[in-house]
């Protein structure tokens, strides 16, 4: 059995119920002298940012909204200046996926 805890709550479990639920959650393994062992397995968690990409990503671009297309062309330094609307915008975001494969 594990000690673990989300730093409010302490539980104890088994390893496989941590590795298959409360690890997904948030909570970390609290070792014998109850200091919190940091999982090295664990993914860093991702930025607002980060989170945007991946979201706009799963979406077509033809339905990206002006706002997405310009976070978008920001976060990926893509200059879309002299454009006259989004249609050409997201022209300018498809030549940049195009240099990218």
């Amino acid at each position: 059995m594990l000690e673990i805890t989300n730093g409010g709550n302490v539980f104890e479990v088994t390893k496989g119920a941590f590795d298959g639920i409360y690890a997904r959650q948030g909570y970390s393994i609290i070792d014998d002298e109850k200091h919190i062992i940091e999982d090295v397995n664990k993914e860093p968690e991702k930025t607002e940012d980060e989170l945007f990409i991946e979201g706009i990503l799963e979406k077509p671009i033809s339905q990206w909204n002006k706002d997405e297309v310009k976070k978008f062309a920001e976060l990926k330094q893509i200059d879309i200046t002299g454009t006259k609307n989004a249609g050409e915008a997201k022209d300018r975001i498809k030549e940049f996926f195009d240099t990218q494969e």
